[in-house]
């Protein structure tokens, strides 16, 4: 009974941690960036085009964090690379706030961006080593839930912000002030010390990587890039769209992302949907709900029932893309999931990078309408590719 006790308390520790660090990561530290982009527009005199570099940036920061974190996470355990993540969300969001010029908040924009690539794959080892097989699942679902509690609180900060007629500055400096606090918790509550086995050769280790590529894992691969892409450039853009658009109330955007956020909690119903209606069908139904999310953005960004439909397609699709990534990866690549799900997401984290630079550039031709459409047709068009279904008995 006490070892049952035990491993409950560790697994309601271990999620209340991640709950936090991701709702302050995934949140205002990596998407607060876009929420604010009209302010930061407005204040610095930036070009479409060179926000749409700075974003890309934030993103490349994001990936370079998920490749290094992969070796330091098994010498030195999840609690490190968590920390390091919270504090690189604590400074890069001080520095926005305080930006004296466009240096200092490019910089801080990164260095936030890097936040979450560093604190993601940390909570999967943490969860292997005190919760129980049978509890990791909620405990890994209620760690990914922090992104969407993350972002809604950050739309209505954005939304308060507004109606208090406070500098845009100031939420950066309380995001900064959450960091802080997430990263007490994480310190207090996360295991210490290496894997278990961290010196040992294992099957999932990223040597001989011949094993990857195959028909099997093109189509999925294929998939998380364009998702990266896709996703990117939403989160990037889709405030400045909405908050240039005619007759658009200043409050559309942080209300967009309120919304955004509270959709996102369908991707606690992945599993069940995958087991119900297959994996194909989710995965071409949540693609087919991103590109209508985008494609409702791009023909009409001043109308408020469509900004509302958008928001509800996205928030709920991007949230079921990032698990089904997981499943998807967890069929494919059977005997080592963690490294095949690993590569999985460093094609999505390529994808994130290019995506805002390039809408950025189509942008200043054809205006961020046509870029949203356009991803609007990169969404579709991935939809339609053949996807395998996972085998059975599969995640």
């Amino acid at each position: 009974m006490n070892d049952v006790d035990a491993s409950a308390g560790g697994a309601r520790r271990l999620g209340l941690a991640g709950f936090c660090a991701t709702a302050v990561t995934f949140g205002p530290a990596r998407n607060g960036y876009g929420l604010f982009l009209p302010e930061i527009r407005e204040e610095f005199g930036l070009s479409t085009e060179l926000l749409g570099f700075i974003a890309s940036g934030l993103y490349a920061g994001y990936l370079g964090a998920l490749v290094v974190v992969g070796f330091l996470a098994a010498r030195v355990g999840p609690r490190v690379p968590v920390l390091v993540g919270l504090a690189s969300a604590c400074l890069g969001m001080a520095l926005v706030a305080l930006s004296p010029n466009v240096e200092v908040l490019v910089t801080g924009v990164v260095l936030a961006g890097t936040s979450a690539g560093w604190t993601w794959a940390p909570y999967n080892d943490a969860a292997e080593r005190v919760v129980p097989p049978s509890s990791r699942d909620r405990v890994l679902s209620v760690v990914s839930t922090g992104t969407t509690f993350g972002i809604a609180v950050a739309g209505l900060v954005a939304l308060a912000t507004l109606v208090l007629d406070t500098p845009w500055r100031a939420p950066w400096l309380a995001f900064a002030a959450c960091a802080v606090a997430a990263a007490a918790l994480n310190a207090w509550l996360l295991p210490r010390g290496g894997s278990h086995g961290a010196k040992k050769a294992s099957p999932g280790g990223w040597s001989g990587l011949g094993w990857l590529w195959s028909a099997a894992s093109a189509p999925l691969f294929a998939v998380a890039l364009s998702f990266g892409v896709v996703n990117a450039v939403y989160w990037s853009f889709a405030v400045d769209l909405v908050s240039g658009a005619g007759g658009a109330s200043p409050a559309t955007g942080p209300v967009l992302y309120a919304v955004l956020g509270g959709a996102g909690f369908a991707g606690l119903f992945t599993g069940d949907l995958s087991a119900r209606f297959g994996l194909r069908r989710v995965l071409r139904a949540t693609l087919a709900s991103l590109g209508a999310a985008a494609g409702l953005l791009g023909l009409a960004a001043g109308w408020l029932p469509a900004v509302g439909a958008s928001a509800v397609l996205f928030g709920a699709g991007t949230m079921v893309m990032s698990a089904l990534l997981s499943v998807w990866s967890s069929a494919v690549f059977r005997e080592r999931p963690s490294t095949g799900f690993s590569a999985a997401l460093l094609l999505f984290g390529a994808g994130s990078a290019l995506g805002p630079g390039a809408g950025g550039i189509f942008a200043a031709s054809f205006g961020l309408g046509a870029a949203f459409l356009l991803t609007a047709v990169l969404a579709l068009a991935t939809a339609f590719m053949i996807v395998p279904e996972a085998p059975k008995g599969s995640p």
